[in-house]
Order: C-alpha cells, then sequence, then structure tokens
C-alpha cells in the first residue's frame, strides 16, 4: 500500500476514534455531518502532497475547535512526512507527533508512524538496518502502551480487547516488512506466522507481504498464489505481479484471466468437514445477514455466509441474505429486505441474525472471513440438537412466470409468523467493496396464512415489477447524493437458480422454530 493510500486509512481511523458513534450515523444518512468533516475528506483527495499541506492546515485554523483536530494533524504529519527527503528528518516530525497522542491514539500512533515510514516513497534510499530499528522501536513503545488502562478509558468496554489485539498484531505484519526491507525473509516468515498465529486477518495486506517474502525465498508457485489472493482485493499492483509469475510457471499469459476469476469465486479459507448431530430430531437453524455491496467491513460476513452455505446442507441450516442501502446505495435491495430489516430493527452492516435471537454485528474484510464463519458456526451446531417445536415440508415448481409452492407443518404454533421467502442462489454484481457473486439473495416474501390452504405463488413478473418500482422511489427520495440514479438495477429475476425457504417465527420474542429449504424444480 502506497502511503497516500495509508493517509486515507489513517484519516478514517482517527475520525472514528475522535467521534465513532457519530461516524456511523454519517454514513446512514440518519445525522448531517459537521462542515470540516467535509471538508477533510476532500482534502484528502488532493494528490499533491504540498497542496494537501496547506489544505489541511487551513482547515486547522478554520475550525480550532473541531472535535477532529487528532485527524487534521495525523494528515499533516502525514504530508509532511511525505515530502521530507530523509530519515532524520521523519523521525524528528515522528517524535513530536508522538508526544502529543491522548487516549486511544496514543497506542495507535505507533502504528501509524511505522506505517508512514515502512510506506515512504523515499524508503530505497534510506538504510535499511535504520529502518528496521526505527520500527522495532515504535513496536516496543506500542507494547508499553498497550498495558495502561488509561488509553481503553473512550473506549466501549465490549471494544477494548479488540482494539488492543489489532494494534499488536499490526505490528507483526509491520515488523515482517521491516525485515523484509532489511534482506531478513527468514525473521519476515516468522513475523508472518506470529501474525497469523495471532488471529490477524490474512487479507490483501498479508498476503501481498506473503507473496514478497515467498518470491524472494524462490518459492515462485507460493507466491504466484498469494499475489494472486492479494489481486482479488484489488491491493496494489498485486494482480501485475501474480501475472508476472503465472506466466514464468506457464510460459504464457494465456489462462491468467480465467485463473483469477476462479479466485474471485473460491472462498478463502477452507470449512472443516461439518458433523450432524447424531439423534438430529429435524430441527435447522435459520441464519440471516444483512449486508449492503458498498459496505467493505461486510466482506468477511459475505464470505463467512458463502461458506456457512458450501458446509452446512440444506437439511440443517436455511441461509437468507438482505441487501441494504448501507452505507450507500445497493441496486439488490427490495420490499422484502425492508421488511426483515424492520423486524430487527437493523440499522448497520453487517448484521447476523441465528434463530431470530443471536443477534451480532461487526465484520471486516476479506482476511476476517474465517474467523466470522467459526464465529457464526459456533453459534449454529450447538442449535441443531434441539427438538424444534414445529415439523415442516415445503416443495417448490416453476411454471412459466410463476413459482408455486406447497408447504405444509404438523402443528398451528399460536402467535407465530408463517414466512415464506423467495432466494435467488446467485447474483453476479460488483459494488464498491469488490464482492462480485452474492449468494442467497432474498428476493420477494409472503405471510402465509396457517389456517388457509398450505399454498402460495410468487409471481416473477410481479416481484421484478416491485422491486423497480422500490429502486425507483428510492432515486426520488434519497438525499445524501443529489439528483442520484442507479447505474445499474438487479430487479430481474433468473427462471433458474431459485429457492423457496419457509420458516416460523414467534411473533413476541423472535425466535425462529423452524426451517426448512425447497429448491424450485
Amino acid at each position: 500500500m502506497n502511503i497516500k493510500t495509508w493517509s486515507g486509512t489513517v484519516l478514517v481511523l482517527l475520525l472514528a476514534l475522535a467521534w465513532p458513534a457519530a461516524g456511523r450515523l454519517f454514513a446512514q444518512g440518519r445525522q448531517a455531518p459537521p462542515p470540516e468533516y467535509k471538508e477533510l475528506v476532500a482534502a484528502h483527495d488532493i494528490q499533491d502532497a504540498a497542496v494537501r499541506l496547506k489544505e489541511f492546515e487551513r482547515i486547522k485554523a478554520a475550525y480550532p475547535d473541531s472535535r477532529f483536530t487528532e485527524a487534521i494533524e495525523g494528515s499533516i504529519l502525514e504530508a509532511k512526512v511525505e515530502l521530507a527527503e530523509t530519515l532524520k528528518d521523519i523521525l524528528a516530525l515522528q517524535k513530536d507527533f508522538m508526544a502529543k497522542g491522548r487516549g486511544p491514539a496514543r497506542l495507535q500512533n505507533p502504528v501509524i508512524l511505522a506505517v508512514q515510514l515502512l510506506n515512504h516513497p523515499r524508503l530505497g534510499t534510506f538504510d535499511a538496518s535504520e529502518v528496521l530499528d526505527a520500527v522495532l522501536k515504535f513496536r516496543e513503545e506500542a507494547f508499553k502502551i498497550a498495558e495502561d488502562p488509561a488509553v481503553y478509558e473512550e473506549l466501549p468496554q465490549d471494544q477494548r480487547g479488540f482494539f488492543k489485539s489489532q494494534v499488536i498484531n499490526a505490528f507483526e505484519l509491520l515488523g515482517a516488512k521491516a525485515y523484509l526491507n532489511a534482506g531478513d525473509a527468514a525473521k519476515a516468515m516468522g513475523a508472518l506466522e506470529s501474525y497469523k498465529k495471532a488471529g490477524g486477518p490474512t487479507g490483501g495486506n498479508y498476503q501481498y507481504v506473503l507473496a514478497a517474502v515467498l518470491e524472494r525465498t524462490g518459492k515462485i508457485e507460493g507466491a504466484y498464489d498469494a499475489y494472486l489472493t492479494a489481486a482479488v482485493e484489488n491491493y496494489e499492483d498485486a494482480a501485475d505481479r501474480a501475472k508476472a509469475l503465472y506466466v514464468k510457471i506457464h510460459g504464457q499469459a494465456d489462462g491468467f484471466e480465467a485463473a483469477l476469476e476462479a479466485k474471485f469465486k473460491a472462498l478463502p479459507f477452507r470449512p472443516e468437514p461439518f458433523k450432524a448431530p447424531a439423534d438430529w430430531k429435524g430441527k435447522a437453524v435459520l441464519a440471516e445477514l444483512f449486508t449492503g455491496s458498498e459496505c467493505p467491513p461486510c466482506v468477511g460476513a459475505d464470505l463467512a455466509f458463502d461458506g456457512l452455505v458450501e458446509a452446512v446442507p440444506a437439511k440443517y441450516l436455511a441461509v437468507l441474505v438482505y441487501h441494504l442501502p448501507i452505507p450507500r446505495p445497493d441496486p439488490m435491495m427490495n420490499p422484502a429486505t425492508q421488511v426483515r430489516q424492520k423486524a430487527y430493527n437493523v440499522n448497520s452492516t453487517p448484521t447476523v441474525v441465528i434463530d431470530g435471537t443471536n443477534k451480532s454485528l461487526g465484520g471486516g474484510g476479506r482476511g476476517a472471513a474465517e474467523g466470522k464463519f467459526a464465529q457464526y458456526r459456533a453459534a449454529i451446531e450447538p442449535l441443531l440438537a434441539a427438538a424444534p417445536a414445529v415439523l415442516l415440508k415445503a416443495r417448490a415448481s416453476l411454471a412459466g412466470d410463476t413459482v408455486n409452492v406447497s408447504y405444509d407443518f404438523d402443528k398451528a404454533v399460536p402467535g407465530a409468523d408463517y414466512l415464506l421467502v423467495l432466494v435467488q442462489d446467485e447474483q453476479e454484481h460488483k459494488g464498491s467493496n469488490g464482492i462480485v457473486y452474492h449468494k442467497m439473495v432474498v428476493r420477494d416474501l409472503l405471510v402465509a396464512d396457517s389456517a388457509a390452504p398450505r399454498s402460495a405463488v410468487f409471481d416473477l413478473a410481479a416481484s421484478e415489477k416491485a422491486a423497480d418500482a422500490y429502486l425507483t422511489e428510492f432515486e426520488k427520495t434519497y438525499t445524501r447524493v443529489p439528483d442520484f440514479k442507479w447505474e445499474v438495477r438487479r430487479n430481474t429475476l433468473p427462471r433458474k437458480g431459485l429457492k423457496v425457504i419457509f420458516f416460523v417465527q414467534e411473533k413476541g420474542t423472535g425466535k425462529v422454530l423452524n426451517a426448512v429449504v425447497a429448491d424450485v424444480k
């Protein structure tokens, strides 16, 4: 990652520390950000470091009491460091900034400074051993600060451990970069192994460094695979490096694009084989994910759910994925996704709900997918051994534009909703978060009458029309982007690859009593 990209990362992190709750509200359009927030974002996009420096200094003078002062000062430092020509000058600038850190920023600042150094445009002209020494000193300082309870006082209790672990893990990855820069591939690999063992996300940043270490040690095929994995996240020049190694391995470039496409479709981890309960009594768990194709932190949750679909047979697990316009518009949303959003009062993505009552927030990038998969699976599997409160059956067939559903249950449950959901196996759409193939996309929903004849119909043409009208209405009422218009609409339904999920949910508690999946034949 180059220094300009890291500047954006630093700005976002500091803004989040300065006003975390407000940041979420801004993203959802429920509270207008103060004027300097927009000016900060615009200033960050200035390419010329000297011009960018002047703009941030202007903002600092214009808003002396801004709660984003720390973010402003961090961006000023970024520009000054980028303009500095010697390692000595950089370290002097960083020393002054380090002394100003307060609260959580005290722990985060050593990471920021190490990143600035390792991604400096003149890094190749600096003494590599001096750079390594500086990074290790930043690491030592961060570990010392991490033991001070006062650092975490401004953070919610449930976020403190995660924040600490993220900073500590980051230094293992930064250490690997520093060792590699100094020519010590063995210690670089050791740092990478420590990083992964500690649970650090194995996304594009990690894969890119891993690839460089493997390439340095002559492990070309491993380096190629790691670069290809990083390329899926569009990380720096990973695609070009992967292609170069592909040519080196195969003697030609033909086939590379197909390999990259296959990597996009593949999970970034290998799910452990599923073992069904020996005394399974017919209980299937319902796992629901609220996500958005414009939501970068949703990637880990999306891929984790893809892993659930791949690992756990539909006999035991029903999966529903709802697309929402958080933080930005998503063309796969529709009236059904809004209905379920309101049912759970979901206002952030990703949000996961297991069997209606186990609700969890938070996601991460591609590298977080394996950890999120393990989290969701650990919540799901214990529920499978229970005796279901109701036994369900469902069948679905396609006739022209109509999906005919027949369903049954062994008893009527007072105070429960009987719901039928039309789901698309896979929708191809590339939003800004990089996910291309979206699984188990919710398209329509019907509330069945438990006292009525046990059959229902999904009119696909009517579903498409309703979703199109919903997207049109969104264009008229969306205010965050002036004169917003969809570039593409994803309201068209395929006539193959559909499923119907039938489940029963208590109205009062929200508990899902059972679920069943029917392929549309």
